[in-house]
């Protein structure tokens, strides 16, 4: 007579999944902790993502992504002319999240540099406003 079979319904592995959990937790809280710092960069030290140079004649679309304009209207004459706005003229696809894009409704933007501005001096407490 063979040996009877014992089937085990409980597994060794169900210890392991519980260290994983915590071991995926921690490692987690660790990469929040050390998130990097976040970086504000100037619009005048942009780059276009279709040229990838510093933004000339900044124009933005109603999606809101900035480009040079002559890339815009390229990119706009560009996907008018492989059809993919089903031929209406002056219209194209957004080169970053393919919206459709009337050129006309682009925005060319008017900037100027300023003059730097220090950051205010916080006043020691107790000092009166001169």
């Amino acid at each position: 007579m063979p040996a009877p079979y014992v089937i085990s319904l409980s597994s060794d592995e169900e210890e392991d999944d519980d260290v994983q959990v915590l071991a995926f937790h921690e490692a987690t809280q660790k990469l929040i902790e050390q998130a990097p710092p976040k970086v504000v960069k100037k619009l005048c030290e942009a780059e276009c993502p279709i040229c990838f140079d510093s933004i000339k004649n900044a124009t933005t679309t109603f999606c809101g992504h900035v480009y040079c304009l002559e890339c815009l209207q390229k990119s706009i004459s560009a996907s008018s002319a492989r059809g993919q706005t089903r031929g209406k003229k002056g219209v194209g696809l957004c080169p970053m999240c393919r919206k459709s894009v009337a050129f006309k409704d682009t925005i060319v933007l008017r900037l100027k540099r300023g003059n730097k501005v220090a950051p205010p001096i916080e006043k020691a407490a107790g000092q009166a406003d001169d």
